[in-house]
């Protein structure tokens, strides 16, 4: 059976909104680190992929907040490893609050790739021993598809700053979904909670270039929206979609 494990957080004044609650980028920071953290404790961690001149990659994401949790709050994220195919390897999360209740729960897919080559490797034998992973799954892992909208309602230019690079040298893939809600009118921000998120990532972007990101809104109901965000790099060329489900915050 793949092992789980299980990281406590507390959500600081820096990582809160306006009205105290912790961001979203920052959530999905600790499931970021969350992982990192289980990879260095089972010895698969960056040492591992530095000798074997590998990483892991974010390919999709779907994030489910049921509440976001407020400034001061501890909160604990449960990771397990569930399934290795080829290249590919996929993670669930759960969030739960101080009473143990999940409040957010994630599902994330990846990709190992060649560090030097850039491009994926078949994932090598003690990887599976690492994780307790039995084997490749015999069933689909690629996750649900984000509808694609080619209409643009709002739009937003940012250029990559060094800060934005991490590790593998490519963009941290939490600047994403900052890029993608900057694009979000101020209004529905303020009165609709992001409950949902969807991203895949298709191609790289480097630090230097100027990146576009383009968002269109709809309504759903009387108290939801979705909206459909295209990132793309300052050859037009689309890097990441991301797709988001909003709720009508109850006053």
């Amino acid at each position: 059976m793949s092992k789980s494990f299980t990281k406590k957080y507390e959500v600081h004044y820096y990582e809160v909104d306006a009205k105290l609650r912790c961001k979203l980028s920052s959530l999905v920071d600790f499931i970021c680190d969350v992982g990192t953290q289980q990879s260095e404790h089972l010895g698969g961690g960056i040492q591992y992929c530095t000798e074997n001149d590998c990483a892991w990659v974010f390919y999709k994401y779907d994030i489910k907040i049921n509440r976001y949790p407020m400034f001061g709050e501890a909160v604990s994220i449960t990771t397990q490893p569930i399934g290795f195919k080829k290249f590919y390897g996929l993670r669930k999360y759960f969030i739960r609050d101080e009473k143990n209740n999940i409040i957010g729960e994630a599902l994330a897919l990846f990709f190992l790739i060649d560090i030097k080559k850039r491009r994926p490797i078949r994932i090598q034998n003690e990887q599976y021993d690492i994780y307790g992973v039995d084997g490749d799954v015999d069933y689909d892992i690629s996750m649900d598809k984000i509808e694609r909208v080619d209409e643009e309602q709002y739009h937003k230019e940012f250029r990559i700053r060094y800060s934005d690079i991490d590790s593998n040298n490519h963009v941290n893939n939490v600047k994403y979904i900052e890029w993608a809600t900057e694009a979000v009118p101020l209004d529905v921000v303020n009165r609709y909670n992001l409950r949902r998120i969807k991203v895949t990532f298709e191609k790289e972007t480097k630090y230097g270039d100027v990146i576009s990101s383009i968002a269109t809104v709809k309504k759903v109901n009387e108290n939801s929206l979705k909206s459909y965000h295209t990132i793309r790099n300052g050859e037009g060329v689309a890097v990441t979609l991301l797709e988001g489900e909003w709720e009508k915050i109850k006053e």
